[in-house]
Formats: C-alpha cells, sequence, structure tokens
C-alpha cells in the first residue's frame, strides 16, 4: 500500500498531466472552431483573386471574331467557371452557361440566348463576400444554388459576369477542415504520450527528493538524492543532500550533549543525595556522643552525687565520648583533604613489608585478645613508591576491619602478588561473606554493612571511603571479593616511579 506522501505526489503528476492535455485541448478546439471561418475567407480570397485574374485576362484579349470567343470559352472551362458578356443595352454578347459553346455569340447564327444570367438572379443572404470589390454572392432560383459573381467593365463597354458555386469553395473548405479535424485528433493523442514521457521525468526526481525529505523527517538520513543535472531540481537535489548531512551530524552531536547531560543531571543528583546523606550521617553521628557528655556534664553540674568514684565514672564517660567525637572529626578532615586534593601528592620509596610487620605488632594485643591467629606472607624487604602515611592508614583500616570481622576459624592471612610495575596487598579473613547489596556500597562514607558492631568498637564508616580516596589518589586499584571461607580486600602499590609514566605515555 502506498503512504500518503507518495500518493499526493501521485495526484501531481496526474495534475500536471491533465493541465497541460487541457491547455492544449482548448487550443486545437479553439483552433477547430475558427477554422472554418477561416478557411471559407481563405478560399473566398482566392477564387475572388483567380475571378479578378481572368477579367484582366479577359481585358487583355484582341476582340477577335477567329479566336476571340474560343479563347473566352478555354478560360471559363479550365478554372471551371462560366462567363458571360453584355452589351449597351443589356443583351447578351456571350455565354459559356448551360448549351454555350466556343460559337456561342450574337455574331454566329448559333446564338439561341438573348438575356444574361445575372438580370434573373437573387441576392443571397447566406454567405459574406468580406468586402472583396465588384464580388457578389447570386442565387439562382431554378437550381436555388449560390454563386459568387465578378462583374466587371471591359475596354469595350460590356459587361463581364464570371460566376463559379459557391458550394464548390465550401466543398474543399469542408474536406479541408474534416482534414485538420483529424490531423488534430493525431496531433493531441501524439501530444498527450508526449506530454506523459516529460511529466513522468520531470514528476520522477520531485518523487524521489519527497521519499528523501519524507525519510529525514523520520529521522532517517540514510537514503539520499540522486544526480539530477545542474538545473535547478538538481540544485535542490544537493541542497536536501547538504541538509540531510547537517541535520544528521546536528543530531548526533545533539544526542551526544543529551548524554552528557543526563550523566551531569544524575551526576548532581547523586551528589546532592550524597551531600544530603553526609551530613545527616555526621549529624547522626555526632547527636549521640553529644547528647552524653551534655547529660553526664549537666550531672556533674546540679551535684548530682558526691562521691569521688561517681564522679571520676562520669569524666571518663565524657572523657570517652570527647576522643570518638575527636576521632570522627579527624577522619572528617583527612577524608574532605583527599577528596579535595587539598594536600600536595609527594609519593616516596619505602619498605612497606617493613610497614606490614610493624603494624601487625602493635595490634598484637587485640588479635591476641580476640583470638586471632594473623599469618603475615609479606616479605619484610617488599619495597614500593608510594606515600607512606597514606598507604599505612589504607592497611591499618584493611587490617581492623578484618580484626572487627573475623569469625569462624579466626584467621587473617597477610599477602602480596607481583603484577609488574605495581604489588598487590590483600588482608584476608574468615567469616560471613558481605552481602550482594551491600558490596557496592561499602566504600561510601558512613555506610557500615554490619550493623551489629556498635559505636562501642569507635567505627564511623569512614574507613573504607578514606582507603577509596587514597587509591584513587594515587591512581592505584582497590577491591574486595568474598570467597568461601570469608572475605578478601585487596589493594595496589606501585614499585617505583615508572608506574606513573603510564599516564603521560
Amino acid at each position: 500500500m502506498k503512504s500518503p506522501v507518495k500518493l499526493v505526489s501521485g495526484k501531481v503528476r496526474v495534475k500536471l498531466f491533465a493541465v497541460l492535455l487541457a491547455v492544449l485541448a482548448v487550443f486545437l478546439i479553439v483552433i477547430n472552431l475558427l477554422s472554418y471561418p477561416l478557411l471559407m475567407r481563405t478560399f473566398t480570397n482566392s477564387t475572388y483573386r483567380e475571378m479578378r485574374n481572368i477579367a484582366n485576362a479577359v481585358n487583355s484579349l484582341v476582340p477577335d471574331p477567329t479566336t476571340y470567343y474560343i479563347d473566352l470559352f478555354a478560360m471559363a472551362k479550365n478554372h471551371n467557371m462560366d462567363i458571360e458578356i453584355t452589351g449597351d443595352e443589356g443583351y447578351l454578347v456571350y455565354t459559356t452557361v448551360g448549351s454555350g459553346s466556343a460559337l456561342s455569340s450574337e455574331r454566329f447564327s448559333s446564338s439561341g440566348v438573348t438575356s444574361s444570367q445575372y438580370s434573373s438572379m437573387q441576392d443571397s443572404g447566406n454567405s459574406k463576400t468580406y468586402g472583396l470589390k465588384n464580388l457578389e454572392i447570386k442565387k439562382r432560383v431554378a437550381t436555388s444554388a449560390d454563386y459568387f459573381v465578378y462583374v466587371g467593365d471591359l475596354q469595350e463597354g460590356e459587361k463581364l459576369y464570371i460566376y463559379y458555386a459557391v458550394a464548390s469553395v465550401k466543398s474543399v473548405v469542408e474536406t479541408a477542415d474534416r482534414v485538420y479535424s483529424v490531423f488534430s485528433i493525431a496531433v493531441v493523442t501524439l501530444l498527450g504520450v508526449v506530454f506523459f514521457i516529460i511529466v513522468s521525468r520531470f514528476i520522477k526526481p520531485v518523487e524521489e527528493m519527497n521519499n528523501v525529505t519524507r525519510d529525514m523527517a523520520q529521522l532517517n538520513f540514510e537514503r539520499k538524492c540522486n544526480d539530477y543535472g545542474s538545473d535547478e531540481i538538481g540544485e535542490l537535489g544537493r541542497s536536501i543532500n547538504i541538509l540531510s548531512n547537517t541535520l544528521d551530524t546536528t543530531l548526533d552531536d545533539l544526542k551526544d550533549k543529551n548524554e552528557q547531560l543526563e550523566k551531569d543531571i544524575e551526576l548532581r543528583l547523586a551528589l546532592d543525595n550524597a551531600r544530603k546523606s553526609f551530613i545527616s550521617n555526621v549529624s547522626h553521628e555526632l547527636k549521640t556522643p553529644i547528647a552524653i557528655i551534655s547529660g553526664y556534664a549537666e550531672g556533674l553540674y546540679e551535684g548530682i552525687s558526691g562521691d569521688p568514684a561517681v564522679i571520676r565514672e562520669y569524666c571518663g564517660i565524657i572523657n570517652e565520648e570527647s576522643k570518638k567525637m575527636n576521632d570522627l572529626v579527624l577522619e572528617l578532615l583527612e577524608l574532605s583533604k583527599l577528596e579535595s586534593k587539598a594536600a600536595s601528592f609527594e609519593p616516596e620509596s619505602y619498605c612497606i613489608g617493613e610497614d606490614v610487620r610493624s603494624l601487625l605488632e602493635h595490634l598484637t594485643l587485640q588479635t591476641d585478645s580476640a583470638g586471632i591467629k594473623v599469618i603475615n606472607k609479606v616479605p619484610e624487604d617488599l619495597m614500593c613508591y608510594a606515600q607512606k602515611d597514606k598507604i599505612e592508614i589504607v592497611l591499618r583500616n584493611y587490617i581492623t576491619n578484618a580484626i572487627s570481622h573475623c569469625s569462624g576459624e579466626k584467621r587473617i592471612v597477610i599477602s602480596s602478588r607481583d603484577f609488574g610495575k605495581s604489588t598487590e596487598i590483600s588482608v584476608f579473613n574468615t567469616g560471613e561473606n558481605i552481602s550482594e547489596e551491600d558490596i557496592g556500597e561499602i566504600w561510601d562514607s558512613f555506610y557500615r554493612a554490619d550493623k551489629a558492631h556498635g559505636r562501642s568498637e569507635n567505627r564511623f564508616g569512614l574507613g573504607l571511603s578514606i582507603v577509596k580516596s587514597i587509591m584513587e589518589n594515587h591512581s592505584c586499584h582497590y577491591g574486595v571479593e568474598n570467597t568461601e571461607a570469608g572475605v578478601r580486600f585487596t589493594f595496589e602499590v606501585p614499585k617505583d616511579k615508572s608506574y606513573y609514566d603510564k599516564d603521560e605515555a
């Protein structure tokens, strides 16, 4: 089924062809209507000129009785006309009408006619002489036939009458008119075919351009106009192709910018949500210690007890909560500096193996009291190129996090793997796996997957977000994965300065 646009283009072809054919038909009809009177006038003029030439020829003849009337008879019969000559008194001198012959004359005894036909004719109102001089239209009463009559004067003072049947002229005109009508029909038919071919060739590029623009309206720019030459239609086709390419490029740019705008909007919403969540979490974390400090301080102020032991207990609680608030503020400041990259990035070469050993020694009391077995597989002479104080924070957060969540066999394994330009450090602890819904969120600020551990462990959910910022500043990989026996956290550290050259390559 043709589309509505295709149907419209078909109508244009039909309309254009119909208009051209109608104009041609009207033109030929008008010509046909005018052809008969034009032909009639043309043949009347031709007959008049012929009759006038005969009159001039008769006037030039020498009135010799031997050849004069024979020449008159020959001129009349050769032109299919009749000639009469009358004298001064109107008597007939010569005639070729009826039984007239070359010898019919008053000078010969065979002449039996005494009066001219002209005297017995009547005026005819059916034909026009078109103002031609000496030409009349007369009707013979006996036959009711119309005749052209040319009346002239001869040099001898005689009257000359030349007769020619109007019917003969009309017969020729009607024949010519019929021939012209048939010829006109043939011309209309032939030109109709020619017009149809021309219109089809003219409309074909328009239809193709219509299909191209229809695809453009549906944002399909693959189809292009063909080369239609150097005329206006060809120029229009090239302009449509240029427009198609421009729109295609513009829409691609708009699509890319729209996608980027959507990403920017999503990022802005995410940042806004993160900001709101951050403020809410900070408020929540500070609310509890402030409430405790405020409560115990008010109790001391009111003198709730005079027992020194109770006062020391209250002061100890206030001091403990103050330290927690101080630790939270310090972690927030550290996270803020890392995320804003306010501090300068100055890596150095140092022995990370020695740092792992030293940190484990400082945490021995915690691991022993929790009954945790710690296995250190990191070579003590392992070197790296990084910010020493920041990597120590990463190690401390990973190990303390492992101690906090270690269960089951209660085993922690710290190991390393060579990755060419970097070394991967992993901290594994036995225990429960992190749920799939939490594993992607644990790097966010104030997020605690294990809700069972409370404030008593002085954990605020900022450790892993600090790790994330430190590793991103180092352009190093970090991550977490669940294993059959527990959870393993990993991070990479560069071996030497050449690691950072990859960004410049």
